[in-house]
């Protein structure tokens, strides 16, 4: 398929990931083509086109010789490439980027640069219209990447909430932290379309452990320590802001979202198009207690359009069906009278390796 062209070489690589590579009506995107000339210069394709997908990593001796190039100038390039998070590399060893971390190329930093209105447009045509985002954000059988962190302060004191569960403790265990600015509320802004401009900042996401490194070394991300992480977490539900991870239990998480419910790559499948298992919930669901004075401040702050006034009942209920049990109803009730409550729906996968395994296998596609 690909023949001497790098850049389709790039898109056949992609596409053996377990999300595989956008598509418009079953062929290749020309928009995320358009898109990858963006990325890569053609002289940097021309390497490019000989790694991997991640983790994969090759050496450059082994690069250099399949481009047919001088070591110096391939570690020379790729080291520039990583260096704006184009590729990914660590210790001299090199892979494709990450699936997000590639899409979201051009909106890692607030400033408006050359090409960035461009890659938004292209983003804009295969990533909503061209429909990937289905892929994205769930396999083709509806296994969620992502999942929901509900809000501990959000509890009734009786549940148990696991350390898999709670983003303070995903947090400290996290051995770095870095806070990237959000690539999905960048991308709107530079568009002029961001509809929550006037209720969020544009804000951060919380990177953890490698993905943190990397951005740090790409001068893209602001290292902080755990208490600063989980004071901006805390900060950012309080402004109603819904947070979300990995589909996994494994401690070593890549980032910690904090999502709105307009921009959001992944929590717009939920509230904006038709998928909806694009975000996996937690295991809670609001309940209102007799101090209900039914003001309407939670139904205002669901994103997800699960709460309503039962005037009869003289209480908000919250549909399970819809509720992802986040929380961020219940820390915004004046009265204190929503609290969460165990619900067991949905097992996180063990790793990541399980998840994207399963989802390879769901999407048709080789284990990674």
């Amino acid at each position: 398929m690909s023949g001497n062209d790098p850049y389709l070489k790039i898109y056949e690589k992609i596409e053996r990931g377990p999300l595989g590579a956008p598509k418009a009506g079953g062929e290749v995107s020309q928009a995320f083509l358009a898109f990858l000339k963006l990325v890569y210069t053609p002289d940097q394709a021309q390497v490019v086109q000989q790694l991997e997908v991640p983790y994969r990593f090759k050496k450059i001796p082994e690069i250099a010789q399949a481009a047919g190039r001088d070591e110096a100038a391939v570690k020379s390039a790729l080291d520039a490439l990583a260096g704006k998070c184009a590729i990914i590399g660590i210790n001299d060893m090199y892979c494709l980027p990450m699936i997000p971390m590639l899409l979201n190329n051009h909106q890692f930093y607030a400033r408006l640069q050359p090409e960035d209105l461009e890659a938004a447009k292209l983003y804009q045509q295969f990533f909503i219209k061209e429909g990937f985002y289905k892929y994205y954000e769930s396999s083709e059988k509806g296994t969620p990447t992502m999942r929901v962190i509900p809000v501990r302060r959000s509890l009734e004191p009786s549940q148990k909430i696991l350390d898999t569960e709670e983003a303070h403790k995903i947090i400290q265990s996290a051995n770095h932290l870095a806070l990237v600015p959000c690539p999905c509320r960048t991308r709107t802004e530079k568009l002029g379309i961001r509809e929550c401009k006037d209720k969020y900042p544009i804000g951060f996401c919380i990177m953890t452990n490698a993905s943190a490194l990397v951005f740090e070394k790409a001068g893209l991300g602001k290292r902080v320590t755990p208490e600063q992480a989980a004071k901006y977490f805390d900060e950012m539900q309080d402004l109603g802001l819904v947070g979300i991870t990995e589909n996994y239990q494994d401690k070593n998480h890549d980032v910690i979202c904090l999502c709105c419910d307009c921009c959001c790559s992944q929590v717009r499948g939920r509230t904006r198009w038709e998928n909806p298992l694009a975000v996996a919930p937690a295991n809670f669901v609001p309940e209102a207690n007799e101090d209900c004075i039914l003001c309407g401040d939670c139904e205002e702050r669901c994103f997800f359009s699960a709460i309503t006034l039962d005037e009869k009942l003289g209480r908000a209920v919250a549909d399970p069906n819809k509720c992802l049990g986040c929380g961020v109803c219940a820390i915004g009730c004046p009265q204190s009278a929503l609290r969460l409550k165990r619900l067991e729906r949905h097992t996180p996968f063990a790793g990541p390796r399980e998840l994207y395994s399963k989802v390879a296998e769901e999407n048709k596609r080789g284990k990674n």
